[in-house]
C-alpha cells in the first residue's frame, strides 16, 4: 500500500514536472516572438526615416522661386504620392498637443470622529449611548462648576474641606 501510495505521488510530481516544462517553453516562445516583433518594428521605422529624409531631399529640389510683383515667395511644387504633406501634418499634430499639466498637491480631508474606530467597524447604538452619556456628565460637571464658583479658594480644596469635615 505504501509503495502504491509512493508511485501516485510521484506519478503526480512528473506531470507537475511537465506541464511547468511546457509553460515555460510557452513562455519562452512568446519572448523570442516578441523580440522579432520588435526589431521587425525598429527596421520598419528605421525605413521610414529613411524614406522621410529622401522626401525632404526632393521637397527642397522641387522648390522654386516665383516673381510676383516685385517680391519673391517661396512655394513648393506639389509632389505626388502620400509623403507630400508629411512634414506639415506631423507640425499640425504637434502644434494641436496640449500642455502639459501643471504639479499640484491634492489636500485629504477625513470626517471628524469622536471614536478612534473605522466608521465601517462601529457600533452605531454603543456609541450614540456612550455619546448621550457624555453630554449628560458634561452638563452636571458644568452645573457643579457653577455652584462652585460662590465657593471662596479654599473651600474648593479636597483636603480642606476633609480636615474640616
Amino acid at each position: 500500500l505504501e509503495e502504491a501510495e509512493r508511485k501516485r505521488i510521484e506519478d503526480l510530481k512528473e506531470k507537475e514536472r511537465q506541464r511547468v516544462t511546457k509553460e515555460l517553453e510557452l513562455w519562452k516562445n512568446q519572448q523570442k516572438d516578441a523580440d522579432k516583433y520588435k526589431s521587425i518594428q525598429k527596421e520598419g521605422e528605421l525605413h521610414q526615416e529613411i524614406w522621410q529624409l529622401k522626401e525632404r531631399k526632393n521637397e527642397k529640389m522641387n522648390k522654386t522661386r516665383i516673381p510676383n510683383e516685385g517680391t519673391s515667395k517661396t512655394r513648393l511644387k506639389p509632389t505626388k504620392g502620400h509623403g507630400a504633406c508629411s512634414m506639415f501634418s506631423q507640425n499640425l499634430k504637434e502644434e494641436q498637443l496640449p500642455a502639459p499639466r501643471s504639479a499640484a498637491t491634492i489636500q485629504v480631508n477625513f470626517t471628524p470622529r469622536v471614536f478612534p474606530t473605522a466608521l465601517r467597524e462601529s457600533r452605531l447604538a454603543e456609541e450614540e449611548e456612550w455619546l448621550h452619556k457624555q453630554a449628560e456628565a458634561r452638563r452636571t460637571v458644568n452645573a457643579d462648576l457653577s455652584e462652585l464658583e460662590d465657593l471662596k479658594e479654599e473651600e474648593k480644596n479636597p483636603d480642606w474641606l476633609k480636615d474640616k469635615g
